[in-house]
């Protein structure tokens, strides 16, 4: 979108034009990722989406809810109600200019981060005829724990997620492949975590491949065309 003029976004918008934001975070994911990973993925998940809809991807947001991880150096969290209000804004405006169809797309996960998502598109939907999908892709990633050599309780910065970065940008991943797993006590309130997730990771980073992270891309992208095509 934003590599448009307003004349070009405005051609675009009276065809019933299917928009997709993508949303990140700036945190931590381990030695061997980069602080932006979920808006790296949330982008390419997004464009390889969108040639396959016909739709248009917005600029990302690329800070999130990210506070359990908020002692690991590098992280940034914005607060609920600022990803809330950010994510409402950005949607009305769409409607604004004519947008009916709409897309929130994130590759961070953590509860309070799509909750204020979700938040923000059901206040939208709600004084509106909006139509509008809003999910973390790894909802659908996540799907795959427990087959194709995936470890069941593989999670932030794993098996998966290193994959996923190997086959986007394996430029940013290191060599250095750390394991690591979340020792918190069960439904515990914490202000900080790395305590007990010291390699800032859960799972086995060294079990992932580029090969693997294609594969898995590919899940994801047909499991949200499949959605979209079916919902819009």
């Amino acid at each position: 979108m934003d590599a448009l003029s307003f004349a070009g976004f405005e051609s675009l918008a009276k065809e019933d034009l299917i928009c997709i934001l993508p949303v990140g975070a700036t945190e931590e994911h381990g030695k061997h990722l980069p602080l932006g990973s979920d808006t790296i993925q949330a982008v390419y998940t997004a464009r390889a989406i969108a040639e396959r809809v016909n739709a248009l991807v917005l600029p990302p947001v690329p800070y999130g809810v990210s506070t359990s991880l908020r002692d690991f150096p590098g992280t940034i969290s914005i607060s609920f109600d600022a990803l809330r209000l950010l994510i409402r804004d950005i949607l009305r405006e769409l409607l604004r200019n004519g947008i009916r169809k709409i897309v929130v797309l994130s590759s961070h996960g953590a509860q309070s981060h799509m909750s204020a998502i979700r938040t923000a598109c059901e206040e939208v939907v709600e004084n509106s005829d909006a139509r509008i999908v809003a999910l973390c892709d790894y909802e659908i990633a996540y799907k795959l724990r427990g087959t194709s050599n995936i470890p069941e309780d593989d999670g932030h910065g794993g098996m998966i997620e290193t994959s996923r970065m190997l086959a986007i940008s394996p430029e940013l991943v290191t060599q250095d492949r750390p394991s690591g797993r979340d020792t918190a006590p069960p439904f515990i309130v914490l202000k900080k975590k790395r305590q007990y997730m010291a390699e800032g990771i859960i799972g086995d980073s060294g079990r992932a491949s580029a090969a693997a992270g294609k594969q898995i891309n590919s899940y994801v992208i047909e499991e949200l065309v499949k959605l979209i095509k079916a919902v819009m």
